[in-house]
């Protein structure tokens, strides 16, 4: 075979590799643009991230500052469901190629330092997990019509989670003891 034939087979394999490696890079591409979420999206996953971080550490907080049991059983509950959400967000955000800071709010542990002692604090810690739950509901709940199908399955199976969370917290500031977990199929957030 003369050198110029080789060289003109060489130059064809060259090429072909080239166009195959660009369709193969416009295809990841597009794929990735057509499975990347949207703004609203986007902005769930960061707030969810944050949210649940800091209801991990503020439970933590909880579980070395309340005085009852009651109060200290309901942080180890919600750190343990609030830390299995955060692991499937992450996954999700991680699959969607959207950076999140799972970082606890500033403000959220700062506030936690002006709780008191004993059970002035258990009420406190009841009250921030009113709040922070029916917050996280109406977040939880938007999210639900989401037009991804990963963001809205994560929101519709945590929302119940998020839910119980909120009636332990109301049980605990009315002085009674936290309702135990109804939900053993439901993502815990």
């Amino acid at each position: 075979m003369s050198l110029e034939r080789r060289l003109s087979i060489v130059s064809l394999a060259l090429a072909g590799l080239a166009l195959g490696a660009y369709s193969h890079a416009q295809g990841s591409a597009s794929d990735s643009q057509a499975s990347s979420p949207g703004t609203a999206d986007q902005t769930f996953l960061r707030e969810a991230a944050s949210d649940g971080a800091t209801e991990v550490a503020l439970g933590q907080l909880a579980m070395q500052h309340a005085q009852s049991r009651p109060a200290k059983e309901m942080a180890q509950h919600l750190v343990t469901d609030h830390r299995k959400a955060n692991d499937e967000l992450s996954g999700i955000a991680m699959r969607k190629h959207v950076e999140i800071a799972a970082r606890p709010e500033a403000e959220a542990l700062a506030k936690e330092k002006s709780w008191g002692s004993g059970a002035s604090y258990d009420q406190a810690y009841a009250q921030a997990m009113i709040k922070d739950h029916r917050q996280a509901i109406a977040l939880f709940s938007k999210a639900t019509e989401s037009k991804d199908p990963d963001i809205q399955q994560f929101a519709q199976a945590t929302l119940p989670v998020l839910k119980q969370h909120l009636s332990m917290a109301e049980a605990l500031a009315k002085g009674g003891e936290a309702p135990a977990s109804t939900s053993p199929g439901a993502a815990n957030p």
